[in-house]
């Protein structure tokens, strides 16, 4: 997978976007809840992220 980095929040939203909409038209079951993105890297922090489908 390849992907340009985001250089503002916009940027950044529409590559989530993106991928969320890619992983689901390719199967990938993307349910309600949390996603825990650990770093094992002491200069990069954590992240908790929160997906919920909206009907």
């Amino acid at each position: 997978m390849t992907m340009n980095s985001p250089t503002s929040k916009e940027e950044f939203q529409e590559a989530l976007d993106e991928l969320t909409q890619r992983a689901y038209q390719n199967g990938v079951k993307v349910a309600d809840g949390g996603y825990e993105l650990i770093r094992h890297d002491e200069t990069t922090p954590d992240w908790n992220m929160t997906i919920i489908r909206l009907k």
